[in-house]
């Protein structure tokens, strides 16, 4: 019997060229490795601004994965930036959990941010439960096949529309699996219109008058949930003529009407402001005594505006949830004027204010 024995050596020549021959050697690994999330376990971390409405709104916790979160109920799918949504995932391997090479977040396919180890080593046939795994997947993975990582995604100021968050993991032969996704909505559009002006028409010293109507409007988009706020110019005053005169009830005498004798009735629905008392002023921080609570005709008294949201009113105080408006939805205002009984003039130069925090 002939035997036909044909051997393949390396050749080293000194000085000389080597040549790759391209082969190809994957010795008892072909599958790729398995990725899955905790679909309940996504959590959300205010930026320096949300987390204002956040804390009044939501309910601060931990995670085991992902460390410290909020729970907003009436948040809707929409992240900011400076925001961070953290994710949960179980990558694996039937080489081992050292055969993982690497478990990266993905923004519409762009790479993102690395994914950190939290718990070492879970059962996979008892501890991953609420993860979205195949269980044919896991049948040949043990404890130490596997890792579950913390991906924390942080909003960039520049992204806009919708964003589809994958995360994907690497073994060390390159082979690839891609958890289920994700879709966020980042930097919504934010907008608060007014519908109609504030007229009170010709009145008499000592009238009390009430205003036309008006709409305050959430137009922004993508859901956004507005929380709203009312404030008033010190004075409104006469641009016209430096001869009017104003004694108001604050004991003043100037050349304009003092913010105190303005105040509001605002409805939305089937709430409305005549029962405020200021229980929820939401982030209106005013203590005095009767600011923001509804006289016994339900006007609300106005207060001064100074550009800080915490000497506004909350516009609807009574419950949590009355002064949110969300996209596309309306409150109507009403405006009651006490005229001094001392006051002559035009008083037009003066504005109140409606400012809208995101929830």
């Amino acid at each position: 019997m002939a035997l036909l024995v044909l051997s393949v050596l390396p050749l080293v020549i000194a000085d000389g060229t080597d040549v790759d021959g391209g082969i190809d050697v994957d010795i008892g690994h072909e599958n790729p490795p398995v990725i899955c999330k905790d679909n309940t376990n996504r959590s959300w971390y205010p930026n320096d601004q949300t987390i204002k409405t956040a804390d009044y709104y939501g309910t601060p916790d931990t995670s085991s994965c992902s460390g410290q979160y909020f729970d907003v109920p009436l948040r809707g799918d929409y992240v900011f930036g400076g925001e961070t949504v953290t994710y949960c995932v179980y990558a694996g391997d039937d080489d081992g959990d050292d055969n993982i090479e690497d478990v990266t977040l993905f923004a519409d396919g762009v790479a993102v941010g690395n994914c950190a180890v939290v718990i070492a080593n879970p059962n996979p046939a008892t501890d991953l439960g609420s993860f979205d795994c195949n269980p044919a997947d896991l049948t040949d993975l043990v404890s130490g096949d596997g890792n579950i990582y913390a991906c924390t995604l942080t909003v960039q100021n520049g992204w806009t529309g919708d964003k589809l968050i994958t995360v994907k993991a690497t073994d060390e032969e390159a082979h690839t699996a891609e958890s289920n996704s994700d879709m966020l909505t980042t930097n919504p559009d934010l907008s608060v219109t007014l519908t109609g002006s504030v007229s009170f028409g010709t009145v008499e010293e000592g009238d009390e008058v009430t205003s036309n109507t008006v709409f305050l409007n959430n137009v922004g988009s993508n859901g956004v949930v507005m929380d709203m706020y009312i404030g008033s110019d010190d004075y409104f005053t006469d641009p016209t003529t430096g001869t009017a005169v104003c004694a108001n009830d604050n004991g003043v005498t100037t050349n304009g009407i003092h913010h105190g004798q303005f105040s509001y009735y605002a409805t939305k629905g089937s709430v409305d402001s005549g029962s405020n008392d200021n229980l929820f002023p939401g982030l209106g921080e005013s203590t005095l005594p009767n600011d923001c609570v509804a006289n016994l005709d339900e006007y609300t008294n106005m207060t001064s505006y100074s550009g800080d949201i915490e000497d506004d009113c909350r516009i609807i105080n009574h419950a949590l949830d009355t002064s949110l408006l969300t996209q596309g939805q309306s409150m109507s205002l009403t405006f009651q004027l006490n005229v001094p009984d001392t006051c002559e003039g035009s008083f037009s130069d003066g504005s109140f204010h409606f400012t809208g925090r995101v929830v």
